[in-house]
């Protein structure tokens, strides 16, 4: 293959790597191949059968010798003699063959009359055929060699007087030892002496001798190898002018229907581009070319030809969509930034307040995502926490979660707690859900006064926790149904106590199930190592390095849910004597220690000695309601709050309970105009309450009655 591209190369690069020169090399090598490989066939036809007839030439002469010498004389008895003479000698005297000390040992043999007539008769079959010539010989299995009887040849250079002995191989006599009948042994050598021989020959099978004879014919190929030579080479010229011939004209018509139409076809393409580059659309180019082949190359033009109008309808079609797609783009990025723009994205988002930090963030997996968050104050003193996610990806989820969001939200303000918000959410979306999709949600609302937190789960995931000097735990809650999934649901409300230090982390299913490589989870061990894995400063540095741990566990893996992630670092108020929190069950005999908890911050503060009484009997009536109305017949936890302003001279009681929602401020005012037996019984203290307080205010908020007195002094 060529290293440049064919724009590369210059105009004879170009024709030496053309498909009509590849062609021509082709057909060329094809039919030399073709010619060689009928050449070799030939002529090894041709010697095949002059072997075979050379081969029955010498046996049918050597066939008849035989006959002719049985009726003379007795060959066999002269072969057993020179064998005699062969075998009397030892290693070193025939060693001397050729010296006329060798073949006077048989020299006796060779002035008998008899002896002579074989050689007569030998001599007579070969000068009247096409033989080189005719021998006696014979085997000797012992030294693996033949032993020349009687030869009638007198030429000098091939020339075998008698007891002469060659080396022969056991591959060339074995067709004579073990011939079958009605065969014609025979072997083919190439000695330096004769040259190229086909031998074949009868064997004097005696049974009165030891050892046999054979009549051998030797018919040389020298001049049928001369022969072949120049057939050879003419049958070659021949063959390479007829190979030349063809393959011109098999080019040529190669050329004309294959190499021509692919040329008009490309032609034809590149004309198609320029006209494309030009900004033409109406073309018709394969269309007009109209090839007439028959073949695969004309049904190539017809599907170049219907290929180029589906692409002018394709490219309408596709401008179409891709105007659609740009336009769907850039509506999903304008939901990608409305989406961001819902949730908080403004750090630090509380600059003004001291008593928390807090940091969140959503790695959506595709342009919008179905996972959110939320922080707002619900009042001076109660965060909102928010963290969620929707089933489902997308747009679709999206939507669902601006929805839950705003929901979530409205209902919240309200002051509900976080176990009836869910109720009343999940009521209101299950009314109107026909795609049947589903929230999970954690909602906490935290007093940042006190640092309780109440919050209520709805099939989301465990929040981590860690107190201060601890480590990052997961708090097992217990989870409700999911938002959307079921009507008339009830979620249950438990409560945290975050102590001045300490840190939450919550967050979205899609942290724990990241996916590396290998398909393995990040797990939720794995992000409490990381989050209890160093200091971390401020909850944006732990949200962000969580993250990180997570994109560098998941390389080059597909993100396939969304990644939210939500860190809160509480400080509280710290141990400042203007602010002291008390949590007591609400039975009668914690009414004085909460008198005593509040006179000693009074008394620290120089409150006067009658103001404490009027805030003591205060304390004593508004206590009393909680014990005996707020959880009966059950008890349950108040909290009493002291604050004394940094100025001073003035102090601010809050009490908060569980209870059934009640205010008492809106009782209407006994008439003490009356009499005692004239007055209907009840209202007298919270009467009382509001006269000796400055201000006295009820709210309903995150599941709690709260009463706050002022008084100053």
């Amino acid at each position: 293959m060529p290293e440049k591209n064919i724009r590369e190369m210059s105009v004879f690069e170009r024709r030496h790597y053309s498909l009509a020169a590849r062609v021509f090399r082709v057909s060329l090598f094809s039919c030399l191949v073709m010619g060689l490989s009928a050449l070799i066939l030939g002529i090894g036809l041709y010697m095949f059968m002059l072997q075979k007839q050379y081969v029955s030439e010498g046996y049918n002469l050597a066939k008849n010798a035989v006959a002719m010498l049985k009726e003379i004389t007795n060959a066999q008895d002269y072969a057993d003699r020179v064998m005699e003479i062969y075998h009397g000698m030892s290693e070193e005297e025939r060693a001397q063959m050729g010296s006329n000390e060798y073949y006077s040992k048989f020299a006796a043999i060779t002035f008998e009359r008899e002896y002579q007539q074989i050689l007569r008769v030998l001599d007579t079959f070969r000068l009247n055929s096409d033989i080189d010539d005719m021998y006696l010989a014979v085997y000797d299995d012992e030294t693996k060699a033949i032993i020349y009887v009687a030869d009638p040849d007198n030429r000098v250079e091939t020339a075998c007087p008698i007891g002469t002995w060659e080396s022969v191989k056991e591959s060339e006599i074995k067709a004579f030892l073990k011939g079958k009948k009605n065969q014609m042994p025979s072997y083919i050598s190439n000695k330096p002496r004769y040259g190229p021989l086909v031998t074949s020959g009868v064997y004097l099978r005696s049974k009165m001798t030891t050892y046999g004879a054979f009549v051998l014919a030797d018919v040389t190929m020298q001049d049928v190898m001369k022969g072949m030579e120049g057939f050879a080479m003419i049958f070659s010229g021949t063959l390479l002018l007829m190979t030349l011939l063809l393959a011109f004209f098999t080019s040529r018509n190669m050329s004309k229907t294959l190499v021509a139409p692919i040329n008009r076809i490309t032609n034809a393409a590149q004309a198609y581009v320029q006209d494309r580059k030009a900004g033409i659309r109406e073309t018709d180019h394969f269309g007009a070319l109209n090839i007439r082949t028959g073949d695969e190359v004309e049904n190539l033009s017809l599907v170049m030809a219907d290929m180029e109008q589906d692409l002018a309808e394709y490219e309408e079609h596709l401008t179409a969509v891709t105007s659609e797609k740009e336009r769907i783009d850039a509506e999903l990025s304008l939901a990608t930034r409305i989406q961001t723009d819902m949730l908080p994205n403004i750090y630090p988002p509380f600059p003004e307040r001291k008593e928390f930090d807090i940091f969140a963030a959503m790695r959506p997996a595709k342009e919008v995502g179905g996972d959110f968050y939320d922080y707002y104050l619900v009042d001076d003193d109660h965060l909102a926490l928010l963290i969620a996610d929707v089933s489902g990806k997308g747009v679709p989820a999206a939507l669902f979660m601006m929805v839950s969001k705003i929901v979530l939200q409205n209902y919240t303000m309200m002051g509900l707690s976080p176990g009836r918000v869910l109720e009343e959410v999940n009521q209101q979306i299950c009314q109107n859900n026909r795609e049947e999709m589903f929230v999970t949600v954690w909602l906490g609302v935290l007093e940042l006064s006190t640092g309780r937190l109440v919050a209520a789960n709805a099939g989301h995931e465990y929040p981590a926790l860690c107190r201060p000097g601890g480590k990052f735990e997961l708090f097992r809650d217990r989870h409700g149904f999911v938002v959307g999934g079921m009507e008339q649901m009830k979620y249950k409300d438990y409560e945290i106590l975050l102590e001045p230090g300490s840190w939450l982390f919550v967050y979205t299913d899609g942290v724990a199930e990241a996916e590396n490589e290998g398909h393995q989870l990040f797990g939720t061990q794995r992000m409490l190592e990381t989050l209890g894995s160093g200091d971390a400063q401020d909850a944006k540095r732990l949200v962000e390095k969580v993250g990180r741990t997570i994109e560098i566990y998941s390389g080059d893996a597909p993100q396939f849910d969304d990644i939210t992630m939500l860190a809160l670092h509480f400080f509280g108020k710290g141990a400042q004597k203007e602010k002291q929190t008390m949590t007591v069950d609400a039975v009668p005999e914690q009414i004085e220690p909460i008198t005593d908890f509040i006179n000693d911050k009074l008394m620290e503060a120089g409150c006067p000695m009658k103001t404490q009484m009027q805030i003591d009997v205060a304390v004593d009536e508004i206590l009393a309601n909680i014990v005996s109305y707020a959880y009966a017949p059950h008890v349950g936890p108040v909290t009493v709050t002291v604050e004394i302003p940094e100025e001073g001279r003035e102090v601010i009681l809050t009490f908060s309970d569980h209870g059934m929602p009640y205010d008492p401020t809106k009782n209407e005012d006994p008439d003490v105009t009356l009499s005692a037996e004239d007055r209907e019984i009840g209202g007298l203290g919270i009467y009382l309450v509001k006269k000796t307080m400055d201000d006295v205010k009820y709210e309903y908020r995150v599941g709690s009655n709260v009463l706050t007195i002022r008084k100053k002094w």
